[in-house]
């Protein structure tokens, strides 16, 4: 009988700490996705979609932008992968979430000095988006027109 019971405490005390470790605390944000968009009138924004608002904090550099989630985390590691948008019309060249501590870092490469706005939107549903919109401008490198055309392979044929 002794053994019955210590065994049940046992058990029930590793599915404690196992529910634990495995579950965020209830009261921190959910990153569902991050994203990335051309707008009609040539701006760009990025943004990422939350399960609900968070208090987030800007650290500005020249050429990097962190935003700093505040008590968020990513539950799909998918969502870690950087938005490459280096072909894009942008002064962003990528973007990413990166696990810091308890909170989530929003992290955009910048190509250009240019002073993004960040706005934190929130749904009917409860939850809500991050978006950082940059203004349009010419930020593609210049095209080299005089470049070489590349040369022929050489004919087998003598």
């Amino acid at each position: 009988m002794r053994l019955l019971v210590f065994a049940a405490v046992l058990i029930a005390s590793v599915a404690s700490v196992r529910g634990s470790v495995a579950q965020p605390p209830p009261a921190t944000v959910t990153a569902l996705m991050p994203g990335f968009e051309m707008l009609p009138d040539g701006s760009t924004s990025l943004f990422v979609e939350l399960t609900k608002p968070a208090a987030f904090e800007t650290k500005p550099t020249r050429a990097v932008v962190t935003y700093v989630l505040k008590e968020a985390h990513v539950d799909r590691r998918n969502n870690q992968n950087p938005l490459v948008t280096v072909h894009f019309n942008t002064p962003v060249t990528s973007a990413r979430l990166l696990p810091h501590g308890r909170d989530l870092w929003f992290v955009v490469d910048l190509r250009a000095n240019v002073q993004p706005t960040a706005t934190m939107q929130s749904t009917k549903e409860g939850a809500a988006t991050l978006r950082v919109t940059f203004p349009k401008g010419d930020y593609l490198p210049p095209t080299s027109q005089n470049a070489p055309a590349p040369t022929p392979a050489p004919s087998a044929e003598p």
